[in-house]
């Protein structure tokens, strides 16, 4: 699993998160997944990232989040690791 922005499907500079086969997932699974694999609950995710964990629900229940904030994610861990 890796967030890149280096993909087809990124559109001006959005990344997309890629699943293990690379393909791309929507956000809200996929950020659930990386939180998992992660081991943080919605509240340490928000902390990391300086959101609130409600925002954190928001996105893994459908809302997009920004470009910001996906890059914050990507960089909590090498896409190896993820």
């Amino acid at each position: 699993m890796t967030i890149t922005t280096n993909h087809p499907s990124s559109s001006y500079g959005l990344p997309v998160i890629l699943d293990d086969a690379g393909q791309v997932m929507d956000y809200a699974p996929g950020i659930q997944l990386i939180r998992a694999r992660l081991n943080l609950s919605t509240a340490d995710l928000a902390a990391k990232i300086g959101v609130s964990p409600r925002t954190v629900e928001g996105w893994e229940q459908g809302r997009t989040p920004s470009k910001s904030a996906v890059r914050l994610i990507a960089s909590l861990s090498p896409p190896e690791e993820i």
